[in-house]
């Protein structure tokens, strides 16, 4: 095993995120009120299929992301709107004046299959490669790929090893990284004059214990207290008994929650039914509005968005409402959060790039896009140029609950 290998599982496994943490519960695949898994009704991006030649002169954008599982919550929506906005540059004329294409090796969130992907992705001429957005899962292919020297772009990836660096100089992503969602949430609970809070966390998300992890310190270096974190899952439903006497005993001024839209309903519901009011405050895995009418009496709740999907408080940014519409007229739905977004921002950010180097080459491409400072997506400014990979600092959406519907309120940086 190579030094960087040994460095990346090493890093993973510090993080306390994704596979390689101990005490870590993966997410479960969604599933209905009736316990059957959910439907995916979005068509999976279409790639190159094996046997058809490519035009001599195309652009091949590869993908390693996930259609099926877990990931799939996460990669799939980002994967249609890359798709899209793929289709719009070859409309438009290409890039550089070359047709681009997709070519998709799906992962169906099984680790096994990413390592053989990245090397078929390799083997098909990629010249980029849109990777999945679990920095765990990412770390065979991301292996493969580092000594290939290619350029990698996850449009989701939200561990702080994806902002760092840790991955390859060559490695960016377009998630926002946990430690600046936990310093957003914790600036909204600051700024509404709170000097306590009650963590609870759904610890079915990597990415939400992440969050709330982070919260922590960052809530009581503004000069706050935090109390916890109290832990759910739902094989244990027992956990929330404690919950509710630790949010009753404290008194908590708000209550900070980390976790998914499929699981908070079994800790939300049972917090408002015992007459728990306070605030609560959710990072942007709780985006969308689809759950709202799960938790009857919700009442004050905020949380994080990268994107406004909702058609009665339109996102501000002009650049928004196309990838939703695109996404809707191929998937025959709308998003279900705003994190689609970052699909898009990623296939536009290697064209911006590769146009300012002239080139698809993967070190200029690379080195354009380490110069980014401020650069405007869709999801808001992103700056490479201060050697961060992620988009460190980004400001984000405020979504306020006005029962029974989400609302964009306003943009806050951290």
């Amino acid at each position: 095993m190579t030094f960087g290998a040994l460095a990346l599982m090493s890093l993973v496994a510090l993080t306390g995120c994704g596979l390689f943490s101990q005490g870590t519960v993966i997410s479960p695949a969604p599933v209905t009120e009736e316990g059957q898994p959910l439907a995916d009704t979005s068509p999976a991006p279409v790639a190159t299929p094996d046997g058809v030649p490519l035009a001599d002169d195309a652009i091949v954008i590869g993908a390693l992301m996930a259609t099926a599982g877990f990931l799939a919550t996460y990669d799939e929506p980002a994967l249609v709107a890359a798709r899209n906005r793929i289709d719009a540059v070859n409309e438009a004329g290409g890039l550089l004046g070359r047709p681009v294409v997709l070519r998709h090796v799906d992962s169906y969130t099984e680790l096994s299959a990413m390592k053989g992907g990245a090397e078929q992705l390799l083997l098909d001429g990629v010249d980029v490669v849109l990777m999945t957005c679990d920095a765990a899962y990412a770390a065979p292919a991301l292996e493969v790929l580092a000594g290939s020297g290619a350029l990698v772009i996850s449009p989701c990836g939200t561990d702080d090893a994806w902002a760092i660096g840790a991955l390859g100089e060559r490695v960016f992503s377009m998630g926002t990284p946990v430690s600046t969602e936990a310093a957003l949430v914790a600036s909204l609970v600051a700024d509404r004059g709170f000097t306590t809070a009650a963590v609870v966390v759904d610890q079915t998300s990597t990415e939400a214990v992440a969050v709330c992890d982070a919260f922590i310190p960052a809530f009581e270096q503004a000069g706050g207290r935090a109390f916890g974190p109290y832990r759910y899952q739902p094989t244990d439903p027992g956990l929330l008994d404690p919950i509710l006497a630790g949010l009753i005993n404290r008194g908590p001024e708000a209550i900070v929650f980390c976790g998914t839209r499929l699981v908070a309903p079994e800790v939300l519901g049972p917090i408002r039914a015992a007459g728990i009011s306070r605030p609560m405050f959710a990072n942007s895995t709780m985006d969308g509005d689809f759950w709202l009418g799960r938790v009857p009496g919700l009442g004050d709740f905020t949380m994080l968005s990268y994107a406004s999907i909702y058609s009665d408080t339109p996102d501000p940014n002009p650049a928004v409402q196309p990838i939703l519409d695109d996404y809707r007229a191929v998937t025959g739905h709308v998003a279900r959060d705003g994190r689609v977004v970052t699909g898009a921002d990623a296939v536009e950010a290697y064209v911006r790039a590769v146009e300012r180097a002239g080139t698809v080459e993967p070190g200029a491409v690379a080195a354009e896009l380490a110069r980014f400072d401020g650069e405007e997506l869709a999801a808001g400014p992103v700056t490479f140029a201060t050697g961060n990979r992620a988009a460190v600092g980004r400001p984000m959406r405020v979504i306020t609950v006005v029962e029974p519907y989400a609302r964009f309120e306003r943009i806050v940086g951290p």
